[in-house]
């Protein structure tokens, strides 16, 4: 299987709150990334949501009193094999709505911790 993404994903932990807009009870969560890119992410999801969903996203960089406010339309959703017994399901956003400053805040901030972990992983000892 070819990889179809443009852009690096990032293995770095930002909260996420995500809705649904619309006229009928909300359909909302809290969640985290599993990981990040300049278009997209994956996120834990409400079970009932099905690709095509239109979200309203919030994230909260660590240590910025700012939210970082996005629309993104959900791609994917892996369900659980088991439904009954699970309410989320992984996902993935692609981000249709962002600005280019908010955008900038999130790519600044993952790029500083993927250097921080690749950093890490290179002072680590090895074993002989």
């Amino acid at each position: 299987m070819s990889e179809k993404r443009k852009f690096m994903r990032f293995d770095v932990t930002i909260e996420v709150e995500y809705m649904v807009p619309g006229n009928g009870a909300p359909i909302e969560g809290i969640s985290v990334t599993r990981n990040l890119s300049r278009e997209g992410m994956q996120i834990s999801v409400n079970s009932k949501l099905v690709p095509g969903t239109e979200l309203e996203i919030k994230l909260r960089i660590p240590e910025d009193t700012a939210p970082v406010y996005a629309k993104g339309d959900l791609v994917w959703v892996d369900k659980t094999d088991k439904p009954e017994m699970n309410t989320e399901s992984n996902g993935g956003i692609k981000f249709t709505q962002m600005s280019p400053f908010d955008r900038n805040r999130i790519l600044d901030h993952v790029y500083k911790e993927w250097v921080e972990q690749q950093i890490g992983q290179s002072t680590e000892p090895r074993n002989k």
